[in-house]
C-alpha cells in the first residue's frame, strides 16, 4: 500500500511489521509493553484516529530523545510514521498553511 494512502493505524501496523522483520507472528507475540505503539499494533479496535496519531507523536519524541526540532527536521524518508510525526493529520497541516497564505480582510460592523 502506498504511504500516502495509509491511515495512522495502518502506518503503526506497517511500522510494527518493519520492526519485527516483516513477520506478523512476531508482531502478535511482541512483549515490548514500553513501546508507545504496543497497544495499537494489532487489528483496529475502538481506538480513534487521534489516539493513533498521538501515539506516533510519542514514539517520534522517544526516537529523537525529546528533541522537537529533530522531529521537524527528520530526514528518515523510509519511516512509515513520518507523515504523522507532528501529532496531527497531514491534511490538517495543509489546511492551516492554506489559511495562513490566504488574504484575510477586516470586516467592520455596519459597513
Amino acid at each position: 500500500m502506498s504511504e500516502r494512502k495509509r491511515n495512522p493505524h495502518q502506518s503503526i501496523r506497517a511500522y510494527c511489521l518493519w520492526c519485527m522483520g516483516g513477520s506478523p507472528q512476531l508482531v502478535r507475540e511482541c512483549e515490548d509493553s514500553d513501546c508507545s505503539l504496543y497497544e495499537l499494533r494489532g487489528p483496529k479496535t475502538e481506538e480513534s484516529q487521534r489516539t493513533c496519531i498521538r501515539a506516533i507523536r510519542r514514539h517520534c519524541l522517544a526516537c529523537t530523545v525529546g528533541d522537537r526540532q529533530a522531529i521537524r527536521e527528520c530526514k528518515e524518508k523510509e519511516c512509515v510514521l513520518r507523515r504523522f510525526r507532528f501529532g496531527v493529520h497531514p491534511k490538517t497541516i495543509q489546511k492551516r498553511k492554506r489559511r495562513q497564505i490566504e488574504k484575510s480582510y477586516l470586516t467592520l460592523p455596519g459597513l
